[in-house]
């Protein structure tokens, strides 16, 4: 085959700049169809743990600033502000924080320095097998390779059969930014993220930077006082009394939102596949959701390194699958898993987090991921 091989992808999120900036340095002619009318994260903040690092690394994104939060622990406190676990985090593994539109901005840069061509308000509604994307007003998109970065409701994922299962979770997030610094923590959390617990409800503290902190309130789908928009403060406050300090900071919060799990057949069909939340989505509770997304785009453009004939692609796909799908299923397995500890009574939760995360089995299988290299980042 004469020329550069043609990838189009559909959603231009974490995973679809990862893929689309990752394939074109490595030769590939790529377009990127979001449909917003520009590329935006949804959420506030996001993890990028020790792989995440190395992807950024590997595909020259420039997302981590001087001032980017790095903590040495993710500390669990139960319902009366007692630690339950100091959860200390292994000298070789790096977790920072940042915004989401922070790590957006990064990954768009790199991918335009790339070559990538992003298009912005042009949905994509279905997909073929043969490297096809379709649009509305029967408008056809085809190339060598197609790739669904479309999220949870993708409709790639649909259109070529491949889902399996898709269920939201009982519970959600209400998720914001307040204006702080880590000292806000205490002189004890200062260098480090706390996650706190009361009754059914967590109350997540990150911070970003030297004025920012993300956090992230949970609670189960029928707690309709937890719930409420705007933020019921003083319903909050009563379930963590030590953080009111923070609570009375709430402005603007993005409305509760339950988590997706998505289970599919296959992550390609033909010459087209799928990735990130269209194939694997988590509840976010290993923080491992972009990660994975990323971690999957960029091995995808490894296995198709050296390629000389379009007909090729599907082996190569059914390859990169087989490489990669069981470690991003481990973290969809485990998150969940993390998550029913939100439906304990307070007593239970405390003995359970506390002997369970003192078990360096245990430990470890939440840190597989964060421990693991990339495919495509090296040693």
């Amino acid at each position: 085959m004469s020329g550069k091989f043609k990838a189009i992808i559909a959603g231009g999120g974490f995973g679809g700049l990862t893929a689309a900036t990752a394939l074109a340095q490595r030769g590939w002619s790529v377009t990127i169809y979001e449909r917003q009318p520009e590329l935006r994260a949804a959420g506030a903040g996001i993890y990028i743990w020790e792989n995440g690092l190395r992807i950024l690394d590997a595909i020259g994104a420039n997302v981590v600033t001087p001032d980017s939060f790095r903590g040495l622990a993710m500390e669990q406190r139960g319902y009366d502000d007692g630690v339950l676990d100091v959860g200390d985090f292994p000298p070789s593994v790096r977790l920072i924080t940042v915004t989401r539109k922070d790590l957006l901005a990064g990954l768009r840069a790199a991918a335009q320095k790339a070559g990538v061509d992003i298009r912005t308000s042009s949905e994509v509604i279905g997909a073929g097998a043969d490297g096809d994307l379709h649009f509305t007003g029967a408008h056809i998109e085809k190339a060598d390779l197609a790739i669904g970065a479309d999220g949870v409701w993708s409709a790639v994922r649909r259109s070529l059969g491949l889902e399996l299962f898709h269920q939201q979770t009982d519970e959600g997030a209400l998720r914001t930014i307040i204006p702080g610094t880590p000292e806000d923590l205490g002189p004890d959390g200062q260098d480090k993220y706390i996650e706190c617990w009361s009754g059914k409800r967590r109350f997540l503290i990150t911070p970003l930077n030297d004025r920012e902190i993300y956090l992230a309130l949970t609670c189960q789908k029928t707690d309709l006082a937890a719930k409420k928009s705007p933020l019921d403060k003083e319903s909050w406050k009563a379930s963590f009394p030590r953080w009111t300090h923070l609570i009375d900071r709430t402005d603007q919060m993005l409305p509760w939102a339950p988590y997706s799990i998505v289970k599919v057949r296959s992550w390609s069909a033909g010459r087209t596949a799928i990735i990130g939340d269209a194939a694997h989505a988590q509840p976010p509770n290993l923080g491992q959701g972009g990660g994975m997304a990323m971690q999957s785009a960029l091995a995808l453009a490894v296995h198709l390194e050296g390629i000389t004939d379009r007909r090729d692609i599907p082996d190569r796909l059914a390859i990169w699958e087989e490489k990669e799908r069981p470690l991003a299923e481990h973290c969809q397995r485990w998150s969940c898993l993390y998550g029913e500890v939100s439906t304990l009574p307070d007593s239970m939760r405390a003995k359970v987090l506390t002997n369970a995360m003192a078990d360096n089995w245990i430990r470890g299988e939440f840190l597989r991921a964060a421990r693991s290299i990339p495919t495509g980042t090296g040693a």
